[in-house]
């Protein structure tokens, strides 16, 4: 999947996000309050309605209320898909009666085009797909999770099941879990790292146990990136702890990434790294094989990410650029200049509506310049200084 255009009006506060294209790596700036973590955010909402998982709940009831508008292309089709989707229920009301055991409706009315043919049209009224009336079906969910096995739709869905959730790399256990088992076992449901980079599924340490088992020169790609960002670490491992061994007669283990450092007796457990370690190699784990078409979704990239570990991070992000899509928010000065000006883009906020400006559209950027100057430039434009505007 790769995502070509975004706009959402929201429902609350009449938040709207005014057309917007996307490349395939894309850094917003803008100063504080311009609304870029919220356009991240948007775009997991509408994913998650997309997908319809019941574990995603939260974030779907979150963008409730809101009128959508996505445009992307899979696997060398076009698609968008436009929708509004219902409010909360007010509390009281009949959706919340006894007679109404499902849940209350999410799903408005969508529309949903592939290239220039409408294959879904449905409102409270109809359903049509493919031009030809079907059932209502369930309005708590949308037409992409009601009919995700459809072969019309199934593609569709597939596209929405690239992007990896925020919390996938931003949720950092300390440890994982996991029964005895036979690497053979998993080769069968593996067949490649690739395979394994495609299951957003699998926690950090799980996924990283299953590379060591499995595809160890997959995993030893990750060690040689790592230590390139990390010069005293001398190796990285997926350590056995049987202390976290549950039941007395229970097959279940314990395990955590660790790392040997130069001067330090025995191996520093994930727990006890520094959190720059820890977010880095989340990165490099759950990245470094993820399929083509995979979307990326990161706010405030430097979070916990150390001076030294920057540079690292922002070249690995950069040379996976060709086969996945970033959606990426900064501040940070160094993560802004190593970024080409070609993939800024420049989040403006008037009132409550947002526009998203290219960087080099800009006359003034369009000059050129070191980075250091461009980031000078970028700082001192109208557009960058009034990003906010009541």
């Amino acid at each position: 999947m790769r995502i070509l255009t975004f706009e959402v009006q929201s429902a609350q506060h009449g938040w709207t996000l005014e057309p917007m294209a996307l490349d395939a790596f894309n850094l917003l700036v803008g100063v504080s309050g311009a609304g870029k973590t919220r356009i991240v955010r948007a775009i997991e909402q509408v994913c998650a309605v997309a997908l319809g998982d019941d574990d995603a709940q939260e974030c779907i009831g979150a963008i409730r209320g809101a009128r959508f508008a996505i445009g992307f292309e899979h696997d060398g089709l076009t698609y968008r898909w436009e929708a509004e989707l219902e409010p909360h229920a007010r509390r009281g009301s009949e959706d919340h009666g006894a007679l109404h055991s499902a849940a209350p409706p999410l799903i408005r009315t969508e529309r949903i085009h592939q290239g220039d043919r409408v294959i879904v049209e449905r409102t409270p009224e109809r359903f049509l797909l493919n031009d030809h009336a079907i059932p209502k079906l369930d309005r708590a969910h949308s037409a992409s999770a009601v009919l995700r096995e459809d072969p019309v739709m199934a593609p569709f869905y597939e596209a929405f099941s690239r992007c990896i959730p925020r919390a996938a790399l931003e949720r950092l256990p300390t440890h994982g879990f996991r029964f005895e088992s036979s690497p053979g076992k998993h080769r069968r449901h593996y067949q490649s790292a690739t395979d394994v980079g495609a299951d957003f599924s699998l926690p950090l340490h799980e996924k990283a146990e299953l590379l060591v088992a499995v595809f160890p020169d997959a995993f030893l790609e990750i060690e040689e990136a790592f230590r390139e960002a990390f010069p005293t670490v001398e190796s990285l491992a997926v350590q056995r702890d049987d202390s976290l061994t549950t039941g007395i007669n229970t097959k279940r283990f314990g395990f955590a990434l660790a790392v040997k450092e130069s001067g330090v007796d025995g191996l520093i457990p994930f727990a006890d790294m520094s959190s720059g370690m820890q977010r880095y190699l989340s990165f490099l784990v759950h990245l470094s094989f993820a399929p083509r078409g995979t979307v990326v979704l990161i706010d405030e990239l430097e979070s916990s990410l150390g001076v030294n570990c920057l540079p690292a991070v922002t070249r690995f992000l950069l040379s996976r650029a060709p086969d996945l899509q970033f959606v990426l928010t900064s501040h940070h000065p160094y993560i802004i200049e190593q970024i080409p000006p070609s993939h800024w883009k420049i989040v403006t906020r008037k009132g409550s509506r947002v526009r998203v400006l290219d960087a080099e559209k800009i006359p003034a950027m369009a000059e050129e310049r070191s980075h250091l100057d461009r980031f000078t430039q970028l700082i001192n434009l109208p557009e960058y200084e009034h990003g906010v505007q009541g």
